[in-house]
């Protein structure tokens, strides 16, 4: 499991006397003082919306007699998603952890904590295990439970899942992970991995709701709101577009602009890879808000580019910056030189980049965009109770399960979240794709099946799991020759001589020749200029850094007009081609 990811301040705290989640001191329903909940950081928290329930339903189908929606139902729930391998949930109920959701190998699996017990013991299936007499003081010392001091298997109890442990009277005293079952039976060795020792309570949880919720946090809520509409009126008088993506976080933050009195002007991005549910929810809505608003298409060049720099990673985005950023750069460069304050749906608490960018960043890859975010300090907790509160309709994806939206298959999305996916019409294509790729260059059916695509290095636990390798993409790789103070590009194929001819205007005159020798102090400059001279993906990004509009894109490539051009270098900031060789 990787380390807990720390992005900022864990609000959530609890009410024990309404059984509700707040993020403040005192409840704001009752006044009554708080508890810290103890989980895991970073905190990206969700109540569990239709599909959830019955994904829990699912996972606890061996463990209980109802199911899980039947008992929980009538208390607020919420669900906190926490570093792992693929998605891995806490379950937090009465202001404690009680279970830990885990998918791995297209699976579900339950890890639960020993609170569960006290609270379900009427509803649970036979998943008990009596120990010995003579076993029970060393289990509760930390030691395991031996074969020899089983005497008896509940009906319910299989290898792998957890089983509690009780005395000959029915004392529940222990918890931990079976390592048999009335199939499996042994005679010596580990029959149960203990993890926990158990103090058996009467615990009576207050039924609850999420309109409880709403009044025991509505005015930390209103705070929250009126700062974030303080920071947004800054910026009124600034030519303002809101990015609305369709999914929760940019919703919010549409809405706060709405009702900082700022009536903008909104983007919707397509980058040729969106839900349709996504796109009719982004017309509908921003027709309910009764506001003017631009598309922006990336068009097919998510799959134009599929052939150069195959299937994206999470450690090689490429198609952000062709699919995002590239169009993006091209509409604000359509709108003009002076400066856009975009208000984008950012949060600290998605990811460390994030964390560290504030509320009022500058994009290095899009010229003369702002970023400005009015839930950047928020958590997630915050966006769901914000939508609730308002009432909000919001994606129906979320209820179909996924916890972030964007596009179909991105590479950043967990197992568990294109497992959902997949079932739709949409995935058809990308997974063809997938499975010709894997075949076209010999790679395991496993790449396909548990998700390795979505890496360009596969981590190393996964390479020992399923004894697979990395892919090596190939593509165009300069070498750098010394000889006596003079500097040669060596390629390891032939390059376009008459393209490179044109690009290389970028640079100063006689730094690169035609034999590729290049002065010392551009050797980085001209290695880029011929990667874009050769690999250019036509994401247009580069366009927008050219103050003298020397760029122009014809056929899918970047060209230069050798008349314009002024060889400043500037259009040599980041570019996919260049980055992602």
């Amino acid at each position: 499991m990787s380390k807990p990811i720390f992005l900022g301040k864990i609000r959530l705290k609890w009410c024990d006397n309404c059984n509700i989640p707040v993020i403040g001191e005192r409840c704001g329903r009752c006044n009554y003082p708080t508890r810290t909940v103890n989980l895991t950081p970073p905190g990206d928290f969700k109540f569990p919306l239709e599909n959830d329930w019955k994904i829990l339903d699912d996972a606890f189908l061996p463990i209980l007699k109802n199911k899980f929606s039947e008992i929980f139902s009538k208390y607020v729930v919420v669900l906190n998603r926490i570093p792992g391998p693929d998605r891995t949930v806490e379950i937090i109920v009465g202001g404690n952890v009680i279970a830990t959701l885990i998918h791995e190998n297209m699976s579900l699996r339950v890890s639960l904590k020993p609170i569960f017990y006290n609270i379900v013991k009427d509803y649970l299936k036979d998943i008990f295990i009596t120990a010995d007499p003579g076993a029970i003081d060393s289990i509760k010392n930390g030691k395991n439970l031996m074969a020899p001091g089983v005497i008896k298997l509940g009906e319910n109890v299989k290898i792998g899942n957890d089983a509690f442990i009780k005395t000959p009277e029915n004392k529940v005293f222990a918890l931990g992970i079976s390592k048999i079952d009335k199939e499996h039976l042994i005679n010596r060795g580990m029959a149960v991995k203990i993890k926990y020792v158990i103090k058996e309570e009467n615990i009576k949880l207050k039924e609850s709701s999420i309109k409880d919720v709403i009044e025991g946090n509505a005015t930390y809520m209103k705070k929250a709101e009126e700062k974030a509409i303080k920071f947004l009126r800054k910026f009124k008088n600034e030519k303002i577009i809101v990015s609305f993506s369709g999914g929760k976080d940019s919703l919010v933050a549409l809405h706060l602009t709405l009702k900082a009195g700022i009536k903008p002007k909104v983007v919707f991005l397509d980058t040729g890879l969106e839900f349709k549910e996504t796109k009719d929810y982004v017309k509908d809505m921003l027709e309910e808000f009764s506001l003017n608003y631009d598309i922006i298409s990336a068009g097919d060049a998510f799959f134009k580019n599929l052939e150069h720099f195959g299937p994206p990673g999470r450690d090689y985005r490429w198609c952000c910056k062709v699919c995002k950023l590239g169009p993006t750069t091209r509409y604000i460069k359509s709108l003009g030189n002076e400066k856009i304050y975009m208000v984008i749906g950012q949060r600290a608490y998605e990811s460390s980049s994030r964390s560290f960018s504030g509320n009022i960043w500058e994009n290095e890859w899009v010229p003369n965009q702002i970023g400005i975010s009015p839930i950047q300090n928020w958590d997630s907790f915050m966006i769901w109770l914000y939508i609730f509160m308002h009432k909000l309709k919001y994606n129906s994806w979320y209820d179909r399960g996924l916890w972030r939206i964007g596009c179909f298959m991105c590479p950043s999305q967990d197992l568990a979240d294109l497992s959902i996916v997949s079932k739709s019409k949409i995935y058809e294509k990308w997974d063809s794709y997938l499975r010709e790729y894997a075949l076209k260059n010999n790679l395991k059916e496993e790449w396909v099946e548990y998700g390795l695509w979505r890496w360009n290095k596969i981590p190393e636990f996964l390479k020992r799991k399923y004894s697979i390798n990395d892919h090596v993409r190939q593509s165009l790789i300069l070498q750098i020759k010394e000889e006596n103070g003079n500097f040669k590009l060596i390629p390891n194929k032939n390059l376009n001589l008459e393209r490179l001819k044109n690009i290389k205007n970028i640079l100063p005159n006689g730094v690169l020749d035609d034999d590729l020798h290049v002065h010392k102090n551009f050797i980085e400059k001209a290695m880029q200029v011929i990667y874009q001279s050769e690999e250019c993906v036509g994401c247009g990004i580069c366009t927008g850094r050219c103050e003298r509009n020397a760029l122009f894109l014809n056929n899918g490539k970047v060209w230069v007009n050798e008349d314009s051009c002024i060889h400043c270098t500037k259009c040599l900031g980041p570019c996919p081609a260049y980055v992602f060789r």
